[in-house]
């Protein structure tokens, strides 16, 4: 006996809404799983400061990028399966005094790039990134290439980034891991040498184990032009935490400084961290390069720094510094964007500056 049309309507209706009902479920659960295996993170870091300095005159500034250099940020990853990922960032630069680009000439000036990664074998990526000198440099330097280092200043040189490179970095292994990166220049020869239009090659490596931690990194920049010659970098570094207190220290040996023939030098600095309590630090460092068989280019510089946290985003920093030149250099307290105050070749500098910190 055939059911009545409208029981049939009914029953069709029914089925059709189950069938929705678990089509709209397994969508959501590949949203949900989506979402829980690839993540896109929004972050930056806002540092001002006030700076109080005298070079060829006293100077008072407010400016962006003590401590950390002002900075808006995206990164992310996307879980691929079997331990793999996708990974990504891009970072831009910004002078938060005025809020404009820190690189009118690149928006993503910090960082630009993508790759993979794996806790296996490592990481593998492409883009505009840091060097591996500059890396474990910062990472040993007790005011950390910020405002007081020797590295900001450039007594010890550095440089922070390479355009279009590809960098591995190995997993740890026993308290060892390495890290390799090649730089391509692209571009015709320039009168210059440096990350963005020169050839990069480097080679990074750090240990821990407890207490003690150690580095080296190998750099080589090819010359910018024939008249040139190649520029190399040895760095060494180390440092021991005893609780209460932290020492740390780098030294370096520059051939061919910015690809100027024998324009080779000894570059070094050490420094302490010492936690006051456990919102309050107080550091001093010194550093010093040696320009051998050239005196006039010899320059000391001299920091003592203090920060008190008031939260695990926001602190205040006070660093107060003093730079003595040689006959033929100008060197000033630089911060890790700000500028020092101007100084005329052979006159020393000195500069406080006091500065917050925050970070999203």
């Amino acid at each position: 006996m055939n059911a009545p049309a409208s029981t049939k309507t009914l029953v069709c209706r029914t089925a059709m809404g189950a069938i929705l009902a678990t089509g709209l479920a397994a969508s959501g659960a590949a949203q949900a799983q989506s979402a829980a295996t690839s993540s896109v993170t929004l972050y930056g870091i806002i540092d001002m400061f006030v700076q109080y300095g005298k070079g060829d005159g006293t100077q008072l500034a407010v400016q962006s990028g003590g401590v950390s250099g002002s900075r808006l940020g995206f990164k992310g990853s996307e879980d691929l399966g079997g331990g793999l990922k996708a990974q990504f960032q891009l970072e831009a630069g910004i002078l938060t005094d005025t809020g404009a680009q820190a690189n009118t000439s690149s928006f993503f000036s910090r960082q630009s790039w993508v790759g993979l990664s794996s806790d296996s074998w490592g990481s593998l990526s492409a883009g505009r990134q840091t060097i591996p000198q500059y890396d474990i440099l910062d990472a040993f330097d007790t005011f950390g290439t910020g405002v007081g280092s020797s590295a900001s200043s450039s007594i010890v040189s550095t440089t922070s980034r390479a355009n279009n490179s590809v960098k591995y970095s190995s997993p740890k292994l026993g308290g060892f891991s390495g890290v390799a990166l090649v730089g391509m220049g692209e571009t015709a020869p320039t009168a210059t040498n440096s990350g963005d239009n020169a050839n990069v090659y480097a080679l990074g490596g750090t240990y821990s184990n407890g207490p003690f931690s150690a580095g080296l990194a190998l750099n080589m920049f090819k010359r910018g032009t024939n008249a040139q010659v190649d520029a190399r970098y040895v760095l060494a570094t180390a440092s021991y935490d005893f609780g209460v207190a932290k020492l740390s220290g780098a030294v370096q040996k520059v051939r061919n400084l910015s690809g100027t023939d024998s324009v080779d030098r000894t570059e070094a600095m050490v420094g302490v961290n010492v936690p006051v309590t456990a919102r309050n630090t107080v550091s001093a460092a010194v550093g010093q390069v040696t320009t051998s068989g050239q005196s006039s280019l010899n320059a000391r510089q001299w920091t003592l720094g203090a920060t008190h946290v008031l939260s695990k985003r926001t602190s205040f920093y006070g660093v107060l510094s003093h730079i003595g030149n040689g006959a033929a250099t100008s060197y000033t307290t630089t911060a890790a964007n700000g500028l020092g105050p101007i100084t005329s070749a052979g006159k020393d500098v000195s500069s406080l500056q006091v500065g917050v910190r925050h970070a999203f």
